[in-house]
């Protein structure tokens, strides 16, 4: 499965346990756990606004050391413009729906502009 944003923000915020248990899950269950590129910048840029460098620092981390990280290729890029194109979408979102088709994999998300792929969510 490609985690998407919206879940690492969820795990990294939840103040409710059956939440943060129920996302948890989500990732023991998956066979591999891939996260694109693109979140932890966006994971990253958040928590800068919210918080600090040093946090900010540590949830990259974070999710470097748990997940598969995919970089950005060039058919990534391109799928990505496609679907941008077509959803009218923000490029964040466009080009991890690309990963996910590229991977052939569900999303982890409650997006609900990802119409390209399929979304698993708690």
């Amino acid at each position: 499965m490609l985690f998407e944003t919206r879940y690492f923000w969820a795990v990294f915020t939840a103040t409710n346990k059956e939440t943060l248990n129920a996302l948890r899950a989500i990732f023991d269950r998956s066979r591999t756990a891939f996260a694109s590129s693109i979140s932890i910048y966006e994971v990253y840029k958040l928590t800068l606004a919210h918080e600090d460098r040093t946090v900010a620092q540590l949830r990259a981390s974070t999710i470097e050391k748990e997940f598969m990280i995919v970089d950005v290729s060039a058919e990534i890029a391109e799928e990505g413009a496609r679907i941008g194109h077509r959803l009218k979408v923000p490029m964040a979102d466009a080009l991890i729906m690309a990963t996910s088709k590229r991977l052939r994999v569900p999303c982890v998300t409650d997006d609900p502009h990802f119409t390209e792929v399929k979304r698993v969510w708690i």
